[in-house]
């Protein structure tokens, strides 16, 4: 087995299994039905987007628009979305694992917003004895006072936008701050903030070289944070950078061989010492700190309760999508959809439990995948032992092309859309 392109994000092998079938759109109605029935034991996710920054990263195109006037009006949405929902028996008899705050910048909110915000989730949910509660942020949407309404109300997790902490790096990322003032605002943040601070890196920037990614690593063991991220750059149409492209203001060019190179670099310098270890495939955690329960939650069958314009997620087998503050789209899935959406989830990390994979499969599916298996095998991306499959260092640069070959895979050919 031979990849030429590489998939750099998990969105090119999740939701797949919808082409396969016609979307069974369900009304609102039947929506808020379900959740006034009794909750089922599942782990749940709630997921909160707000869709606006003060300052754009060259290379986003995500579901976001510069800000310009006041928050005040998404932020009482936020709020009603909340108490709306708070009085359904799904938040009122069963606790939440997980709360997570996309965006955007959910700290671009002023204080007052953001408190008014935090207040409705106190409110309305119960948190589970271990819950996790994250907000994205940027280092320059913080203040004093926001880090002390976060301690207050419970938020226990940051993931701040770093991308590069080499000045070269943090100016083509259209970043705030030097590299030294950056290392001391992420110093002052550990001391303030009484949960855990996690960073994402995204790596492969035209002029990087193998030691900004090493150099990266080593400042995230320095300063002792919790995890890091480290995605490859991926040039998204409509971004400032993919006009710069086209005005030939900045040459990208596809070379396989540096970017690799940077992504083992990275990974060898970060997990070297035992400290760190590979969590997913795009994550490295300090091990007994970092958890990423959302990511777990999603992908391993629990539910993701969506919030905000631009949020998707699902209840039970009712996936939602939030086009607009009065709009919105549910659509039905099938037991087979959401056995297959899990079994994808499960290889999006690098130790797969085959117990796990017996269960969710059916015998004809398994036979399929142990073919492919043997292929994945003879081309050193996985490994196996009694219990687990294993990723390689070859099946963690190509994981998410791995995780998209056996979805299809294993669909296609037991579909029969593929001859045997």
């Amino acid at each position: 087995m031979y990849f030429e392109t590489r998939y750099k994000s998990h969105h090119n092998s999740s939701g797949l299994i919808g082409k396969y079938y016609p979307q069974k759109r369900v009304t609102e109605e039947e929506f808020l039905n379900r959740l006034k029935e009794e909750p089922k034991d599942v782990p749940r996710a709630i997921y909160v987007h707000t869709p606006y920054c003060d300052k754009i990263c060259s290379f986003c195109n995500l579901n976001r628009e510069q800000l310009s006037g006041s928050l005040d009006s998404y932020a009482d949405y936020i709020v009603s979305e909340f108490d709306k929902y708070g009085d359904y028996r799904y938040f009122k008899e069963k606790s939440v694992d997980v709360i997570y705050f996309g965006g955007g910048t959910p700290t671009v909110y002023k204080n007052n917003q953001l408190e008014k915000i935090l207040q409705s989730v106190n409110r309305n949910i119960k948190f589970s004895a271990e819950y996790e509660f994250t907000l994205e942020t940027t280092l320059h949407n913080l203040n004093d006072e926001k880090i002390e309404l976060m301690n207050k109300y419970g938020v226990n997790r940051l993931s701040v936008g770093i991308q590069s902490f080499s000045d070269e790096g943090r100016k083509f990322y259209n970043r705030t701050y030097s590299k030294n003032e950056t290392i001391e605002r992420l110093i002052q943040l550990k001391e303030k903030f009484n949960g855990e601070v996690c960073i994402d890196i995204i790596y492969n920037y035209p002029t990087q070289k193998i030691e900004d990614a090493i150099e990266d690593a080593k400042i995230i063991k320095k300063l002792d944070l919790g995890s890091s991220s480290f995605y490859s750059l991926m040039v998204h149409e409509g971004s400032t950078l993919s006009h710069d492209i086209k005005d030939e203001k900045v040459k990208v060019q596809e070379d396989l061989k540096k970017e690799r190179k940077l992504h083992d670099a990275f990974i060898k310098e970060l997990t070297k010492d035992s400290d760190y270890y590979v969590l997913e495939l795009t994550k490295i955690a300090k091990k007994g700190r970092d958890k990423y329960k959302y990511i777990k939650t999603r992908n391993f069958g629990g539910d993701t309760f969506p919030i905000g314009v631009g949020a998707g997620g699902n209840v039970d087998n009712i996936s939602i999508f939030r086009m607009k503050k009065e709009m919105s789209m549910f659509v039905e899935k099938s037991d087979y959809q959401q056995r297959l959406d899990k079994f994808s989830g499960l290889f999006q990390f690098p130790q797969i439990d085959k117990n796990i994979v017996k269960d969710i499969l059916t015998s004809d599916e398994m036979i399929v995948f142990e073919e492919l298996l043997f292929e994945l095998k003879e081309n050193n991306f996985i490994l196996e032992d009694k219990e687990h499959y294993k990723l390689t260092e070859d099946g963690l640069f190509w994981g998410n092309n791995i995780s998209r070959e056996i979805l299809t895979t294993v669909v296609e050919k037991t579909l029969g859309l593929i001859k045997k």
